[in-house]
């Protein structure tokens, strides 16, 4: 079975709430992504700053940074939800380490 690879998933789940990530051509604010744990949304904007567009690597850091806001509003942690500085950082060295990972395969066909 071929499965089409995204390097964005089209949904996740972050403590039992389930979110539609969408592409939209801009956010509120000219931003470049937004999270709404309230309608289990994040969106990640193609245009931004007048008519911008975002490339596919700084989408996929969108994207990571909206998950990091999903995970810290999740656990209650409201105050470092709101610092940029720190979500920033995070999903900035949580995307380069997921995408540099070398992964192992147990058990199934890939398995050894």
């Amino acid at each position: 079975m071929d499965m089409e690879y995204r390097e964005i998933p089209e949904q996740i789940s972050v403590g039992g709430v389930l979110y539609e990530i969408k592409q939209v051509e801009r956010c509120n604010d000219n931003a470049l992504g937004n999270c709404c744990a309230a309608e289990g949304r994040i969106e990640i904007a193609d245009k931004w700053d007048k008519d911008r567009q975002q490339c596919q690597d700084s989408k996929r850091q969108t994207f990571y940074h909206e998950v990091t806001h999903a995970i810290l509003d999740t656990m209650g942690e409201n105050e470092l939800s709101r610092n940029e500085k720190f979500v920033q950082t995070f999903s900035s060295f949580l995307n380069e380490a997921l995408r540099n990972a070398r992964y192992l395969y147990f058990g199934g066909k890939n398995g050894a």
